[in-house]
């Protein structure tokens, strides 16, 4: 664990629970999955942990009882940190968002949908919104066009989005051969199409290296990655310019459509691992 990247990020997020009344434990507690601080209120407890086998920060919540927490924990914002290619950048990057999920008007709302996700999957795989915000260490304007799609929609349409906002900065990000932030797209393209879920590991393969048009430039990203995500990956090739089903939309009330063509959505075949 990177102590300096923990010790950031409980700071920022002690500036704003402190004064909200939460309390912080003056000790690091031995999580079963790794370290973890906890901030005490009255009927409700966060924590900050990093996940040691999944090699990710996350904020937490659980209900405060006589006895202390209820220990059903409920994961509201997480983000990969690969102490290898990270650091205090990527450290401050999280820290804010911890803050935003915190002060969020929608936390409560964000509070429920983490525990139904935790309900229907057991296995936390992270999903395509995880996935785009851990690639804002490479793209910081994605943090904008994230949020400007969840504000909009009220699912968040993650092939759609992968299309329009992803595609064209890995494409452009591949023409860079040999560059640093091109090995460590390469890596998070790998890194979550081993950990994430059928979503992600779709995106990545059928939509982001699929889409990129000139194939030297694919083989700039591939030939970061492994031989044993490349053979994955050789299944995706078929799916190439495939025709998808349309993705279902539904924007939020209020907000009036602009949208152009019709958004689209995978099949579902992705190549088996």
């Amino acid at each position: 664990m990177n102590q300096k990247a923990f010790d950031l990020i409980v700071s920022k997020l002690a500036n704003v629970l402190e004064p909200k009344g939460f309390q912080r434990q003056s000790e690091t507690t031995d999580d079963p999955e790794g370290k973890s601080v906890l901030f005490i209120g009255e009927t409700t407890v966060y924590s900050v942990l990093y996940n040691e086998s999944e090699t990710r920060f996350e904020l937490r919540v659980a209900d405060m009882t006589d006895e202390g927490p209820d220990d059903n924990w409920r994961s509201i914002s997480n983000w990969i940190f690969d102490e290898e290619h990270d650091g205090i950048k990527e450290a401050e990057s999280i820290a804010n968002d911890f803050i935003e999920t915190f002060q969020g008007a929608s936390r409560q709302q964000a509070m429920r949908r983490a525990k139904r996700k935790a309900n229907k999957d057991k296995d936390n795989n992270p999903d395509p919104v995880f996935f785009f915000k851990r690639l804002v260490s490479v793209f910081p304007e994605l943090k904008e066009e994230i949020a400007e799609e969840v504000n909009a929609y009220e699912s968040f349409r993650g092939v759609t989005f992968a299309k329009q906002f992803v595609l064209p900065k890995v494409q452009a990000q591949a023409k860079q051969k040999g560059a640093d932030s091109t090995k460590k797209l390469a890596t998070l393209m790998e890194d979550f199409y081993k950990n994430g879920d059928l979503d992600v590991r779709s995106i990545i393969s059928m939509v982001l290296l699929n889409g990129i048009t000139d194939a030297g430039d694919r083989s700039n990203l591939l030939e970061h990655m492994s031989p044993t995500f490349q053979k994955y990956y050789r299944r995706a090739l078929p799916y190439q310019h495939k025709k998808v089903r349309p993705e279902k939309e539904k924007r939020k009330r209020n907000l009036r459509d602009t949208s152009g063509d019709a958004p689209e959505r995978l099949s579902g075949k992705i190549p088996k691992r």
